[in-house]
């Protein structure tokens, strides 16, 4: 798997599956600006809230061949991994999705991540152990404290002005 970056902003995220994982896996598109529609007939309260709050788009059902079409990523993140391998099956080759269930069934990995101002670390195993990503991440969090992320934004000033100025 190739790994990169890309903005979600203003994007369709299809999130089928209501409990803890699919919260935490949202949560990461929420914070980019996706726009979130989350299909499970039960939520945590916490995604409950976040409808409430009209931050994501909750229907209360479950996933039907139709909801898959708009999405640019799927992220499938029930409880079922029958459900989450057929709806793999049923996107389109040209969307992205993630199978919280067996991440081999989809087509992308969505790594541990951390940000620190313009510093994005992130980390995968591949599916092999997403708490072993977890840890290496933090780890390697803890080596950039503030004093390096205002150097990095002075860094990005900079090149800004730099390129401004040709």
């Amino acid at each position: 798997m190739l790994p990169l970056h890309f903005k979600v902003k203003d994007k369709n995220v299809l999130v089928v599956g209501g409990g803890k994982i699919a919260l935490r896996r949202l949560r990461l598109f929420l914070e980019e600006g996706a726009r979130i529609t989350v299909i499970s007939p039960d939520v945590v309260p916490e995604i409950a809230e976040l409808s409430k709050a009209d931050k994501l788009n909750w229907q209360a059902k479950k996933v039907e061949l139709a909801d898959l079409k708009d999405a640019l990523f799927i992220i499938a993140a029930t409880n079922d991994s029958a459900v989450n391998e057929w709806i793999a099956e049923n996107a389109s080759e040209n969307q992205l999705v993630n199978v919280a269930s067996n991440a081999n069934k989809g087509n992308v990995i969505v790594p541990k991540s951390v940000k620190k101002g313009r510093l994005t670390l992130s980390v995968s195993t591949n599916g092999a152990s997403p708490t072993l990503a977890k840890q290496i991440c933090e780890q390697l969090s803890k080596q950039f404290d503030e004093q390096f992320v205002n150097e990095l934004e002075q860094m990005y000033e900079n090149r800004a002005n730099r390129k401004r100025n040709k």
